[in-house]
């Protein structure tokens, strides 16, 4: 597993948070397979948030100490 999967498979969405996605779009009744791939999509968007922000974080730190491997 790698670390998207990984932070993908930690990340809570409820369900009603996928269903609102649909409402908030003028689908009033989404279908199951609708809801489950929207929370899919909400935890791999989530997920690639948080591998953003740890290769922000580690390049500002190898700036910092002089350690630019790039």
């Amino acid at each position: 597993m790698n670390d998207r999967d990984y932070f993908a498979a930690h990340t809570y969405v409820s369900w009603q948070d996928a269903e609102n996605v649909f409402r908030n779009a003028g689908n009033r009744k989404p279908s199951v397979d609708d809801v489950i791939a929207a929370r899919a999509r909400m935890r791999y968007a989530e997920a690639d948030a948080m591998l953003a922000l740890c290769a922000e974080s580690s390049e500002g730190k190898d700036s910092l100490s002089g350690n630019s491997s790039g």
